[in-house]
């Protein structure tokens, strides 16, 4: 990433390095894919399969079809290596791998061989083996999880507990959060389960079961569960109760991996400056159960398979049908007119099939898995690199593809629309965010803003590179008008609205925020609070004559506000520097550097004390001319302005999650 000394660029750099921990999980049409489709580019192979046969035929056909999408994403966003399976009726289709897992000794991805990382697609594995022990009666699914931890305890800031139910659908009230311990470089800084999750408990930030908000420690914590109420380390029981039936040899949670796996790792690469660079093996191991899994597609169809035929592959048996069954239904949902989740996969509406799945992106792997219930058939796939939206066109090119549909008439809008077009209107936070630490700041530029039309349709922008256009159906329900997605605003109970979800995230719905909260608001006070450092540099030196024949409390004034000038842009200027360094190089902790740094707002906000008193006392003593009062309190408001900011955002002190 190249430096820049924009605020702006500080902050969308933050928010890139938090959404490539998975903030986005899920499928569904992002913007971005929306530009040209990866099918629409490859070349035509065959012809589309016919509306009564729903599903791929022919796996001739098939790897035709693939083969043209994965040439051209691998060339138009830069993936050197893919591998992907698809089953149907109880068996693999296909499989196949692209590209290479070792760029420099030229060896090719084996689809039954070379292991990816697959993120948080692991999750599923973590909540089949809650759900198998809820069968077998050793957990209850509506308990206090406090009553399956032994070395310490969830806070009670809420008088609801929080369930299993709760961490199998995202809605424990947890904040998110990540950098330094989540991902590390160094396989030294892995420790055992049960002393990272106490270590990082994070803040409860609303009562459980309310709203859902993405969460790697609720996940990990379901993990630690697993371990506690079966007697084996975690990944021993997935390998035993899991991956043996499944017959899945080439997978594992383990971190490091097995000596006989090792040799058979996808090697982990970055797109920079027009090449290739090789990454680094991420070690998840301190939230493992969230997302540590290597695998390879072949094995990940055998999973596939188990699920779509409610816990049986071969003759073993993962999960009970009726289990199965409970798993995959419904448990929350923020309106039942969208998908919601199920017991730990989520529910999605491609194309007029309801599916459950579950994505998972590292820093340098992105995967996703699809299973369409009713028509038997599975779909998993996993990129090295630039993977996140090429994950999403794959599914939906798939999609269009094998499971034909007609778009239905956008109907025409309900009495009131343009009214309830203006009440839905303004700026929106989605609620996987961090609000006790430094990572706060990373969410400040990704918000939704909802601009209702003339015509009473709505336009959502903000954190997605195009904006969508949306019509409403059903009071507060809206259409996409140029696509699928469906998008619900929710009242709060004081009868406002307060929420909106999008069909594709209902594991992460967003909530209105007030205008202080807003990019705006807060970019607007940077940088005239930088513009008025910077003229403040300059009449300190302008006037440097004029200040000899000045009182001493005029020259404090000065002196002390040239300070506060000098080191507020120096501040930014070395965050921009360390963060534009390069996402993965905080996975490992913020450096010292950082640290160093942060001790620079707490002396400005000391000497904005002083800054403030001045501006009072330059008006009783009438020092300078008007003008230059006007500026020094002016640069007085601007400078309580960043303490504010600073404040609120977490940068004010070392405040490390």
């Amino acid at each position: 990433m190249k430096t820049s000394a924009s605020p702006y660029r500080l902050f969308i750099v933050l928010s890139s390095l938090l959404l490539s921990l998975g903030a986005l999980e899920a499928h569904g049409q992002d913007a971005q894919s929306q530009e040209v489709s990866a099918a629409e580019k490859a070349p035509a192979v065959g012809e589309a399969t016919p509306a009564e046969a729903v599903g791929p035929t022919d796996p001739a056909e098939l790897e035709a079809f693939i083969d043209g999408v994965m040439a051209a994403q691998m060339k138009s966003r830069h993936i050197p290596a893919a591998t992907i399976s698809v089953v149907k009726d109880g068996k693999l289709f296909f499989a196949k791998g692209y590209g290479f897992a070792d760029i420099e000794k030229k060896t090719p991805v084996e689809a039954d061989k070379t292991m990816f990382r697959v993120g948080s697609t692991s999750k599923l594995f973590t909540w089949t083996a809650v759900m198998q022990l809820a069968e077998r009666g050793k957990l209850d699914l509506d308990a206090d999880v406090n009553t399956y931890l032994k070395t310490f305890k969830i806070p009670a800031t809420y008088p609801e507990p929080i369930t299993l139910k709760n961490l199998l659908t995202h809605t424990p009230g947890f904040e998110e959060g990540g950098i330094g311990y989540l991902i590390v470089k160094d396989k030294s800084k892995i420790v055992p389960l049960r002393e990272s999750l106490a270590a990082h408990i994070p803040e409860r930030v609303r009562p459980p079961g309310t709203w859902a908000s993405y969460s790697n420690y609720g996940a990990a914590l379901a993990g630690l569960i697993v371990e506690n109420v079966s007697g084996m380390p975690f990944d021993d029981y997935i390998k035993k109760n899991i991956l043996e039936p499944l017959d899945m040899r080439h997978s594992t949670f383990e971190e490091p991996l097995p000596k006989d796996l090792a040799p058979d790792m996808a090697t982990s690469y970055k797109w920079k400056n027009g090449e290739f660079e090789p990454g680094f093996f991420e070690f998840i191991g301190n939230f493992g159960p969230a997302g540590s899994l290597s695998s390879t597609a072949t094995d990940m169809a055998n999973f596939m398979i188990a699920h779509l035929q409610l816990g049986r592959f071969d003759d073993h048996r993962i999960l009970e049908e009726k289990t199965a069954r409970l798993m995959h239904s419904r448990l929350f949902t923020a309106d039942p007119r969208l998908p919601g989740m199920a017991y730990g996969f989520y529910q999605e509406d491609i194309d007029g099939y309801h599916a459950i799945a579950h994505g998972g992106d590292t820093v340098f792997f992105h995967s996703d898995l699809v299973l369409f219930p009713k028509q038997n058939v599975g779909l998993f796939v996993s990129y090295a690199a630039n993977g996140t939206i090429a994950r999403m066109e794959l599914v939906d090119a798939f999609v269009k593809r094998y499971f034909p549909n007609e778009e239905p008439a956008v109907p025409k809008p309900p009495d009131g629309f343009k009214e309830r077009a203006k009440e839905v209107a303004g700026t929106y936070r989605f609620t996987r965010r961090n609000w006790s630490d430094l990572e706060k700041v990373l969410t400040l530029p990704s918000v939704v803003s909802v601009t209702p039309k003339p015509d009473g349709t709505l336009v959502t922008s903000g954190i997605f590179k195009e904006p969508w256009h949306w019509t409403e159906v059903e009071p507060y329900l809206y259409r996409q008008i140029d696509g699928v997605l469906k998008l619900a605003f929710e009242k709060d109970k004081d009868g406002r609205v307060g929420h909106l979800v999008f069909s594709n995230f209902p594991f992460m719905p967003a909530y209105r925020i007030p205008w202080y909260d807003t990019p705006g608001f807060n970019y607007l006070l940077l940088g005239l609070a930088l513009l008025l450092c910077v003229t403040t540099l300059v009449s300190f030196f302008l006037h440097r004559k004029e200040r000899k024949l000045e009182p001493a409390g005029a020259k404090w004034a000065v002196r002390i506000a040239a300070l506060v000038g000098l080191l507020t842009p120096i501040f930014f200027i070395i965050v921009i520097a360390i963060f534009s360094a390069g996402e993965e190089q905080l996975l490992s902790g913020y450096p010292p550097t950082l640290t160093a740094a942060l001790m620079l707002p707490i002396l400005t906000s000391i000497l904005t004390i002083a800054v403030v008193y001045f501006a009072i006392i330059c008006w009783k003593r009438k020092y300078w001319t008007r003008f230059r009062r006007l500026h020094y309190t002016l640069f007085a408001v601007l400078a309580v302005g960043l303490v504010w900011f600073y404040w609120y955002w977490n940068v004010l002190g070392v405040q490390y999650g």
